[in-house]
């Protein structure tokens, strides 16, 4: 079970990383760019089933693509931080977490 834990532990490092990256060239990124920075964060976190990252990326990426510029990356990204950070990782973990954006963006 530690070894196992240990793994998690490192696969959370390494969302973080590539957030953080993702974080600090998001306004001079294309949104080409950006979005595939988001998938390689998706994709990770779908391989060691973090339902959470994977569903907030996924809206993420669908904003971005939708919007054209007009998308709050900054509220999806630290919506996605806590996701990474999440220890649930079932369907309504990553619900809780769209929800809090849906309420964001209509406020």
């Amino acid at each position: 079970m530690r070894a196992e834990a240990d793994g998690m532990m490192l696969v959370r490092a390494e969302l973080c990383e590539r957030l953080a990256s993702l974080q600090t060239a998001a306004k001079r990124l294309s949104a080409r760019d950006f979005s595939a920075s988001v998938d390689g964060i998706r994709r990770l976190a779908a391989a060691y089933g973090l339902t959470p990252v994977v569903r907030v990326a996924d809206a993420l990426e669908r904003a971005v693509a939708e919007d054209r510029g007009g998308c709050p990356r900054a509220l999806y990204l630290g919506r996605l931080q806590d996701a990474i950070g999440c220890e649930r990782m079932e369907e309504s973990a990553a619900e809780a977490m769209l929800a809090s954006v849906s309420v964001r963006l209509c406020a």
